[in-house]
C-alpha cells in the first residue's frame, strides 16, 4: 500500500506543484514580495484581522480558497483523462472503498495543503483575538473543501465519462438534443476545456472593457479606437483556433469523405466563430450603441470576424505550426490595422474574406493533419 501511495503522490501531488510553478511563484510575490521584510508579518495580521472583522471581505477569502480547492478537483479529474493514466482507474478500482476514500483524502490535502496552513494561521489569530464564530466558519468551510472532492473523485472512478460538474448536464444534452456540426467543437470546449474558454473569455473581455475605460476617460469615442481593441480580442482566441484544429483532425476528420459540398463545410467553419465571438459582440453592443450608427457596429464585427475566419484557415496550410501561425496572424494584423487606420474597413473586409475563402475552398480537401515533427 505505501508502494501505491508513493506512486500515486508522484502521480497527483508532485505533478500538480510542478505545473502549477509559475501560479505559486506569483502568489509567493504577492504574499511576499510586494512589502518590505520588515513589515511582513504585521502586513499579514492585518490582512487576516481584516478579513475577521468583516463578513463581507471573510466571503471574498472564502470563495477564493473554495475556487482554490475546486482548481485541485479539476486536475485531479483531468489526470484520469491523460492519455497514459488509465490504469488508474483498474488501480484505484481495486482498493476497498474505506481504503481508498482515505488515500483520496491524503491525495486532496496535499495539494490543498497551502490554503490549510494559511487557514491554521489565521485560526491562530482569530481565536486570540476573540473572532470564534468566523474561526468557526473558516474551519468548516475548509474541512467541506477536503471533504465533498471526495465524492466526485469516487464518482469518476464509477463513471469515467462524466467530466468534472458537467456529467449530468452531457447526458441530459446527448438524450434530448442532436447536436449540429457547428456546435460539436463548441460543446467539447464547454464539457471538456471549460477553463480553456473561460480563461479565453475572460481575457478577451478584460481587453474590450480596457478599450472602452480608455476611451470613456479620454472623453472620445473613435471607431478605430475600439476596432484596435476588438482585434486584441480576436488575437486572445488563437489558441482556441489550434484546439479547433486539433479537434477536427482527431474527431471530424471523416467529414471530409461525407457528400458534403465544400460551401456547407466553410460556412460550418464560419458558424463556429460567429458563435464563438457572439459574447464580444454583445458587449461592444451594449456599450458603444450610442456612441455609433448600426452600421459602425456592423463594420466592426465584420472585421473581428473576418480575422477570425483568415486566421483558422492559415491552418490548413502544411506544416503550420503555432509559432508559424503566430507570425502570419501577427503580420496580418498589423496590415489591417493600418487599412482600419485609413478608412479602409471594408476593403480589408473583402481582402480577408477574399483569402479566407481561396485558402479553404483550395486546401481543405487536399488538408492533411498536422504532425509535430519528431512525434
Amino acid at each position: 500500500m505505501r508502494t501505491t501511495t508513493a506512486i500515486l503522490s508522484k502521480i497527483f501531488t508532485q505533478r500538480f506543484y510542478i505545473q502549477n510553478t509559475g501560479f505559486f511563484l506569483v502568489l509567493f510575490y504577492l504574499l511576499f514580495g510586494v512589502v518590505n521584510g520588515a513589515n511582513l508579518l504585521a502586513y499579514h495580521k492585518g490582512l487576516m484581522l481584516g478579513f475577521l472583522g468583516n463578513y463581507t471581505f471573510l466571503f471574498l477569502v472564502l470563495l477564493l480558497w473554495t475556487s482554490y480547492a475546486l482548481k485541485c478537483v479539476g486536475f485531479m479529474l483531468k489526470t484520469f483523462q491523460l492519455q497514459g493514466y488509465d490504469f488508474l482507474y483498474p488501480t484505484m478500482g481495486s482498493i476497498d472503498k474505506p481504503t481508498r476514500r482515505v488515500i483520496w483524502l491524503r491525495l486532496h490535502t496535499a495539494i490543498y495543503m497551502p490554503v490549510l496552513v494559511y487557514v491554521a494561521i489565521a485560526l491562530v489569530i482569530a481565536i486570540r483575538q476573540g473572532y470564534y464564530v468566523q474561526a468557526v466558519i473558516i474551519t468548516v468551510v475548509n474541512i467541506a473543501n477536503c471533504i465533498w472532492p471526495l465524492t466526485l473523485y469516487e464518482r469518476k472512478l464509477e463513471q469515467p465519462d462524466v467530466i468534472f460538474f458537467t456529467g449530468h448536464l452531457q447526458r441530459w444534452i446527448n438524450r434530448h438534443f442532436t447536436k449540429p456540426p457547428v456546435l460539436f467543437f463548441l460543446y467539447e470546449l464547454f464539457t471538456n476545456f471549460p477553463r480553456r474558454i473561460v480563461s479565453t473569455k475572460l481575457f478577451s473581455a478584460g481587453v474590450l472593457w480596457l478599450t472602452f475605460l480608455i476611451m470613456t476617460r479620454g472623453d472620445y469615442f473613435d471607431l478605430r479606437g475600439l476596432q484596435l481593441g476588438v482585434m486584441i480580442s480576436v488575437l486572445t482566441h488563437m489558441q482556441l483556433m489550434v484546439h479547433h484544429r486539433a479537434f477536427d483532425d482527431t474527431y471530424l476528420n471523416f467529414m471530409e469523405n461525407l457528400p458534403v459540398n465544400l460551401f456547407s463545410h466553410y460556412m460550418r467553419l464560419v458558424g463556429v466563430y460567429v458563435i464563438t465571438f457572439l459574447p464580444e459582440m454583445i458587449i461592444i453592443t451594449v456599450n458603444a450603441y450610442t456612441k455609433t450608427t448600426p452600421w459602425g457596429l456592423i463594420t466592426v464585427f465584420c472585421t473581428a470576424l473576418s480575422l477570425m475566419i483568415l486566421f483558422r484557415t492559415l491552418l490548413f496550410f502544411p506544416k503550420m505550426n503555432p509559432e508559424v501561425h503566430v507570425r502570419y496572424t501577427m503580420l496580418t494584423s498589423f496590415i489591417v490595422l493600418f487599412m482600419v487606420l485609413g478608412h479602409y474597413e471594408w476593403p480589408a473586409v473583402l481582402l480577408l474574406q477574399t483569402a479566407s475563402a481561396i485558402i479553404f475552398f483550395t486546401k481543405y480537401r487536399s488538408y492533411e493533419p498536422y504532425i509535430e515533427a519528431g512525434s
